[in-house]
C-alpha cells in the first residue's frame, strides 16, 4: 500500500462469532459465500474440524456446548468484503436476529496522514497523560514497532495503537492503526450503533480512552485532550460512508498472476470483457495468491467452475 496515495479509513478488521443453533453450511450462506471453493481441514481449540476459504475459518465437531465458531481475521475481513453477497449489514443483521455472540470484533481507524506519532503516544501513556475507564496499560517496543495497549486482554473493550508500517516491514510509510477490541455485549452493541461508522467508532473510543494535556482543573477528567487525538477523532468523524479497502489485488494484475503461473489457456476459458469474468478471475486468484501449490490450483480451478455452471 502507498501511504502517499491512501486515504485515512475506519475498517472492521476481525469478526469471530459462535451459534449453537446453525450447521457450518447455514453460517457459509449467512456469509453469502456459498459460491466459494472452501476446504475441510483440522480444526482447532477443540473443534475437530474446519471449512477453510481464504483466512476465514469455520470450527465445528467440538463439544455440544460449543456450537460452531466462525472467525475472520483481517485478511478474512477484506476476503468478506470482496465476495460476499450480503455485506456487513447483512452478516450484522443475522448475528442480532438470531442472537449469536460475538467472541471478537476489532474496529479500526487507520492513519496514512501522520496525526499519529507512536513514539508521541507511548510516551504520553508512561507518563499518564491519559484518562481510561481501564486500570490497565502496556507499552512494547519491539522489532515489529511500537504498541500502546489500553485495556486487559480479558476486557470486553480494549484499545490498541501499534505502528502498522513497521509490523508490515515498511519503513518508509507512515501507517498507524488505533483499533478498538470488543467482546460480547459490547461488541453486539457497536453493530447496533445508528451512527456512521466515523461517529459511532470515535463515541466510543472517547468513552474509553483520551490523551491529556495538563489542565487548570484539579479534575483529570476534565483537563483538554491533546491536539494529536483531537485531531484523529475530527478525522475519524468525518468518515460516513464504510469504504472496503478492498483485497491487495486489481483484475489487471490478477490476470498477469494468473497467466504467469498457469498459462493463457486458463484466461480463455472465462474471458476478459464480462462482469462474470472478472467475478471469476477474483476467485481465482484468491486461491493461487493464498499459496497454494499449482497442483492444488487445478483442482481447485475446477471446483470453481463447477460452482458457475
Amino acid at each position: 500500500m502507498d501511504s502517499k496515495a491512501a486515504e485515512n479509513m475506519v475498517i472492521y478488521d476481525w469478526l469471530s462469532f459462535t451459534s449453537k443453533v446453525h450447521s457450518p453450511d447455514d453460517l457459509i450462506a449467512a456469509l453469502g459465500l456459498e459460491k466459494c471453493p472452501w476446504t475441510n481441514t483440522k480444526g482447532a481449540k477443540g473443534y475437530q474440524d474446519r471449512k477453510y476459504f481464504s483466512a476465514i475459518s469455520i470450527h465445528y465437531n467440538g463439544r455440544p456446548d460449543m456450537g460452531v465458531w466462525v472467525e475472520m481475521s483481517g485478511q478474512g475481513c477484506r476476503t468478506f468484503e470482496s465476495l460476499s453477497s450480503v455485506g456487513w449489514p447483512g452478516l450484522f443483521g443475522f448475528i442480532v436476529s438470531n442472537g449469536l455472540k460475538i467472541t471478537r470484533f476489532d474496529v479500526a481507524y487507520d492513519d496514512h496522514t501522520g496525526i499519529l506519532n507512536i513514539g508521541q503516544i507511548s510516551s504520553d501513556t508512561q507518563c499518564g497523560m491519559f484518562i481510561s475507564k481501564s486500570n490497565y496499560w502496556e507499552t512494547v517496543l519491539s522489532s515489529k514497532g511500537s504498541t500502546v495497549q489500553i485495556g486487559s486482554p480479558q476486557s470486553k473493550i480494549l484499545i490498541r495503537i501499534y505502528d502498522k508500517a513497521a509490523e508490515r516491514g515498511k519503513p518508509d510509510e507512515h501507517w498507524v492503526r488505533c483499533e478498538i477490541q470488543m467482546r460480547d455485549d459490547r461488541a453486539v452493541q457497536f453493530t447496533k450503533i445508528p451512527l456512521p461508522i466515523g461517529q459511532a467508532f470515535t463515541g466510543v473510543l472517547l468513552n474509553y480512552l483520551r490523551y491529556i494535556q495538563p489542565g487548570e482543573d484539579q479534575n483529570k477528567w476534565r483537563w483538554p485532550m491533546t491536539d494529536y487525538w483531537l485531531n484523529l477523532v475530527e478525522d475519524a468523524e468525518k468518515i460516513s460512508i464504510y469504504k472496503t479497502p478492498g483485497m491487495d489485488y486489481n483484475e489487471a494484475r490478477c490476470k498477469r498472476y494468473v497467466v504467469n503461473q498457469a498459462g493463457n489457456a486458463i484466461v480463455s476459458t472465462f474471458g476478459s470483457s464480462s462482469n462474470s469474468g472478472s467475478f471469476f478471475i477474483s476467485r481465482i486468484c484468491l486461491i493461487v495468491m493464498s499459496g497454494c501449490t499449482l497442483s492444488r490450483f487445478a483442482s481447485d480451478m475446477e471446483s470453481i467452475s463447477h460452482s458457475w455452471e
